[in-house]
C-alpha cells in the first residue's frame, strides 16, 4: 500500500505537470524516472517515434545501461512486429522469453541476470512494452520497462500502475505532437505566404522573386542547398537560376532533369535522390550528374519539385539535405508542392508581363511610325494640291465655260481638307501640352452656329443655338482647338441631317463643369457603330451616312482635343432618331480667372 500511495502522489503530480508544461523532455524524464523510483523496475526507456525509426529519449537506471540504451534507434517495424507476437496486458504488451527473434535478440539490451526456474520469476529476455498512442490511433512512441523490484513478473495491481504512468507519457508526447503540428502549421504558412508575396511581385523581374521565394523556402526547411531553375517551355521567357546558400552557377546546371521530368507522367510529383542510389527509375539520365553536385555541396538526398504552369514544365526546384536529415512529413512534402505551383505561377505571370510590356512597346512604335507616316504623306501631298488648287482657279477665272473646272477644284477642296485633317491628326497624337487661356464657350457657340448656318440653310436644316443667360461661360483651353471640336460637332449634325431637319445647340452650366449638347432629327447611328464612332478612320456602315463625303477623322481628333483639356465627348443616338453629342469641360476655376 506503500508504494501504491506513493505512485499515485507520484502520478498526480505528473498529471499536473503534463497538463501545464511545454516541456516534453523533462515530463518524459520524471516518468521515466517515477517508473524507477516509484514502482521499482531497474530499467525504465522512453522512444519516441522519429519518421520510421524509433529514437530512445528518455532512459531510466544504472548509468552505463543508460549509456548502452540512449539514443538507439530502432525500426518501427521491428517493435511492431513483437506487438503482434506479445500477449495483451491492457495497453501494455508482454513478450515471454523464447518469443522474440534471434535477431531481436541480438539487437536488444539483455540484463545480466541468471533466470530462474520460478515460472512466475522476471527472465532475462522477457520483454514489457508500453506502445503509446495518440487520441486519434496514431503511434508517437514506446515505453519499455526491464527488472521488476522483486524479481517477478508484475501482478495485474503493479501492471496498472505501470500502465497509468504509459498514459502520461503518452499523454505528454501527444500533447508535444500537436505543439509540433501547430508549429509546422505556421512555420509552413510563413514560408508560403512569402513564396506567395515573392510571386506577387515579379514586376521587380523573376530572377529577385525567386532568390526571395527560395530563400524563405530554404529557410523554413532547413536546407544544406536550394536551387530553382527556370526555362522557357516556347520562344517566351529567360531560363533563370537561383541558388542558396550557394550562388547558382553555370556549372550547377542539370539539363538533364528537364528530360527525365518531362518523361514523368504523374507530374506534380516530388522526386527523390539519395547520394548513394545506384541509379534511379525516375531520374534515370540526371540522378549521377546530381550526385556529383551532392558531394560537392555534402548534400545527402535531394528532392526534385517540378514547377508545372498549365500542364507546361516551366522549371524545377532542388531541395538539398545533410546527412541525418529527417524525412519531409506529409504537410512538409504538400507544402513544397503548393511552393512548385506557386512560383510556376510566378514563372508564368512574368512571361505574361514580359509578352504585355513587348506588345505595348511594339504598339506604341506602330503608332509613332502611323503618326509619321500619316506626317510625311500629308506634307507630300499637301504642296501639290496647293499647286492643283491655285491652277485650277487660275483656269477658271480666265475660262469660266469649262465646267470640268468645278469638279477638279470641288474633289482638290475634299483631299485638301482630307490632309489637313491628317496633320492636325498627327499633331495631336503626339502632343502633351498646349498653350491655353480664358475661353468663353457661349462666344464659340455662338461663332459656330454663325458659320455654318449658310451650308444649314442651303441644306433646309434648322440650326439654333438655345443660350440661356448672357453672362459668358468661361473654360481654360485652346480656342482653336475647343472651337474645333464645337464646328466638328454641329458640321456632323447638319451633314447627317436630311432636309427639313433640325438641329439645336445648347449649353448647361453646373457648379464645376459645362456641358454643350448638339442634338439633331437626322439619319442616328446604329448601336454597332457607336462602339467606333471615335476610331480614326471608322466610318458608319449605314448606307445613308456613306453616301455623305467624309475623313473618318473629325470626331476622333474631336475627342482626343477634349480628353486633352480634362474633359469629355460623349454620343447618345438611335438609329433613325437622330442623334445626340455631349461635349463637357470643367469650369475655369476662381484661381485661374485671377
Amino acid at each position: 500500500m506503500p508504494r501504491n500511495q506513493g505512485a499515485l502522489s507520484r502520478l498526480a503530480e505528473l498529471m499536473r505537470r503534463v497538463n501545464s508544461s511545454t516541456d516534453t523532455e523533462v515530463i518524459l524524464e520524471e516518468i521515466a524516472h517515477g517508473v524507477v523510483d516509484v514502482l521499482g523496475y531497474g530499467v525504465a526507456a522512453i522512444a519516441r517515434l522519429e519518421g520510421d525509426v524509433l529514437v530512445m529519449t528518455n532512459v531510466a537506471g544504472p548509468p552505463d545501461v543508460v549509456a548502452q540504451i540512449l539514443h538507439r534507434r530502432t525500426p518501427a517495424e521491428q517493435i511492431l512486429d513483437e506487438f503482434r507476437e506479445a500477449d495483451r496486458w491492457g495497453i501494455l504488451r508482454f513478450v515471454p522469453a523464447g518469443r522474440m527473434s534471434e535477431e531481436r535478440l541480438r539487437a536488444a539490451w539483455i540484463p545480466e541476470v541468471e533466470p530462474n526456474d520460478d515460472p512466475d520469476a522476471w527472465h532475462p529476455q522477457h520483454a514489457l512494452y508500453a506502445p503509446l498512442y495518440s487520441a486519434g490511433g496514431e503511434l508517437l512512441g514506446n515505453m519499455a520497462v526491464d527488472l521488476p523490484a522483486d524479481g517477478r513478473v508484475p501482478d495485474e495491481a503493479d501492471r496498472e500502475l505501470l500502465e497509468m504512468f504509459a498514459v502520461q507519457a503518452g499523454v505528454a508526447l501527444s500533447n508535444a505532437r500537436e505543439r509540433e503540428r501547430l508549429t509546422d502549421r505556421a512555420r509552413l504558412d510563413r514560408m508560403l505566404t512569402s513564396v506567395a508575396a515573392a510571386g506577387a511581385g515579379v514586376q521587380g523581374g523573376l530572377a529577385q522573386a525567386m532568390t526571395t521565394a527560395v530563400e524563405a523556402v530554404a529557410e523554413a526547411l532547413a536546407t544544406t542547398q536550394a536551387v530553382v531553375r527556370t526555362f522557357p517551355s516556347d520562344v517566351q521567357g529567360h531560363q533563370i537560376g537561383v541558388g542558396t546558400p550557394r550562388p547558382f552557377t553555370p556549372e550547377h546546371d542539370v539539363p538533364e532533369i528537364r528530360q527525365d521530368l518531362l518523361a514523368l507522367d504523374d507530374l506534380p510529383v516530388l522526386v527523390e535522390v539519395g547520394i548513394h542510389d545506384i541509379d534511379s527509375a525516375r531520374l534515370p539520365s540526371s540522378a549521377a550528374p546530381m550526385q556529383r553536385l551532392m558531394r560537392a555541396m555534402r548534400v545527402e538526398r535531394a528532392l526534385v519539385c517540378p514547377l508545372l504552369s498549365q500542364d507546361d514544365l516551366v522549371g524545377y526546384l532542388v531541395l538539398g539535405f545533410a546527412r541525418n536529415t529527417r524525412p519531409l512529413t506529409m504537410s512538409e512534402a504538400d507544402a513544397v508542392l503548393e511552393v512548385g505551383r506557386l512560383l510556376a505561377l510566378a514563372v508564368r505571370s512574368s512571361r505574361v508581363l514580359e509578352t504585355e510590356q513587348r506588345l505595348v512597346q511594339e504598339l506604341r512604335e506602330l503608332a509613332r511610325y502611323r503618326s509619321e507616316l500619316i506626317a510625311t504623306i500629308s506634307h507630300e501631298l499637301k504642296t501639290p494640291l496647293t499647286a492643283i488648287l491655285g491652277h485650277a482657279e487660275l483656269i477658271a477665272d480666265r475660262h469660266p465655260d469649262m465646267t470640268s473646272l468645278d469638279a477638279i477644284i470641288r474633289n482638290a477642296q475634299r483631299l485638301n481638307n482630307l490632309v489637313a485633317n491628317l496633320l492636325h491628326y498627327s499633331r495631336i497624337q503626339g502632343r502633351r501640352e498646349t498653350v491655353r487661356r480664358a475661353v468663353d464657350l457661349a462666344e464659340l457657340c455662338e461663332a459656330s452656329v454663325d458659320l455654318l448656318g449658310i451650308r444649314a440653310k442651303q441644306a433646309g436644316v434648322g440650326l439654333a443655338f438655345e443660350r440661356t443667360g448672357t453672362a459668358p461661360v468661361v473654360v481654360f483651353g485652346d480656342p482653336e482647338e475647343l472651337a474645333r471640336v464645337v464646328d466638328n460637332m454641329v458640321d456632323n449634325a447638319v451633314k447627317y441631317t436630311p432636309e427639313d431637319g433640325a438641329v439645336s445647340v445648347s449649353m448647361e452650366v453646373g457648379e464645376d463643369e459645362v456641358s454643350i449638347e448638339v442634338t439633331d432629327t437626322g439619319i442616328g447611328i446604329s448601336t454597332a457603330d457607336q462602339s467606333h464612332v471615335f476610331s480614326a478612320f471608322h466610318r458608319s456602315t449605314n448606307p445613308n451616312a456613306l453616301s455623305v463625303p467624309g475623313t473618318g477623322l473629325g470626331l476622333p481628333i474631336a475627342q482626343r482635343i477634349a480628353e486633352s483639356h480634362g474633359g469629355t465627348l460623349s454620343v447618345s443616338s438611335e438609329l433613325g432618331h437622330g442623334s445626340t453629342f455631349r461635349f463637357t469641360l470643367p469650369l475655369r476655376s476662381p484661381r485661374e480667372q485671377g
